[in-house]
């Protein structure tokens, strides 16, 4: 019986360690120019009142459309952001947002800068080691060009990173072919 509860007490953390394997990313080539990405990603968000690394699905188009879910451990939705040019809707387990003015209010970060930030946009300064973008209360950090793939951003309360485990850089169009992303 008691072989039994061990298993049956093990199986869960050896069904999340099994889904964890082989999530290495590949090489990813970034574009010099782009205006659209779909990826799959991991989120690490250590601020002040808010601490979680987990799974996440992206899609971005500049200048307007960010959508993305975060996932927890066991695969469900614990947060969803749909943005595009003419509706904003975020939810997480107990809070439903309409206005981009709260998640402004929340993360000190325009929906817009985000959005310009994923897909490379504006002056991203090359006279450091790690290529970055000042804003206004806040530093994006590109870490592209190497095997850890991510974005991070540092804000006064700490800072959260996008590592992208696989990105796409075409859509898929009706008659089935791809393009770069630009239009």
């Amino acid at each position: 019986m008691r072989k039994a509860a061990i298993v049956l007490i093990a199986l869960p953390f050896l069904f999340l360690s099994c889904a964890h394997v082989g999530k290495r990313p590949v090489s990813i080539t970034w574009p010099a120019h782009f205006d659209y990405l779909e990826a799959w990603c991991e989120i690490d968000v250590m601020l002040k009142n808010r601490q979680y690394t987990g799974d996440m699905s992206l899609k971005a188009e500049y200048p307007h459309m960010l959508f993305l879910e975060v996932y927890s451990p066991f695969g469900t939705t614990i947060l969803s952001v749909d943005r595009s040019e003419d509706h904003f809707i975020m939810r997480t387990d107990d809070e439903l947002l309409t206005n981009e003015n709260e998640f402004y209010r929340l993360f000190n970060i325009r929906m817009d800068d985000i959005i310009e930030d994923i897909t490379l946009k504006g002056e991203i300064r090359t006279d450091s080691v790690v290529p970055y973008k000042e804003r206004p209360g806040y530093t994006v950090y590109y870490h592209l060009n190497n095997e850890s793939s991510r974005i991070c951003w540092k804000v006064e309360d700490g800072n959260f990173c996008i590592r992208f485990m696989d990105v796409s850089f075409s859509r898929e169009r009706p008659d089935g072919k791809g393009n770069s992303g630009t239009d």
